[in-house]
């Protein structure tokens, strides 16, 4: 109901994301990794995120420093396996 009001009367949906997060889907591509393993860094606290009200999707806050971290742990991991990404042509 509430998605057709928004499309009757073109309201915007309201994004609480900070233009300096990352969804985990955005995470996990730019670092060629599943989403599964972005969660576990979640669980593991070793990513800073955030949910409003502990609910809906998670938003990370990576810094330059933290992003190379992760990437040289997942170039160097033994069990990390980068996602392969394909473009279509």
């Amino acid at each position: 109901m509430v998605k057709w009001i928004r499309y009757r009367y073109r309201i915007e949906v309201t994004c609480f994301k900070r233009p300096d997060e990352l969804t985990v889907q955005q995470l996990a591509h730019r670092l060629q990794v599943s989403p599964h393993v972005v969660y576990y860094w979640i669980e593991r606290q070793v990513v800073q995120a955030r949910k409003l009200d502990g609910r809906g999707p998670w938003w990370v806050t990576l810094d330059a420093a933290k992003e190379r971290q992760l990437e040289d742990w997942v170039r160097t991991s033994g069990h990390l396996q980068r996602q392969h990404t394909y473009t279509q042509l």
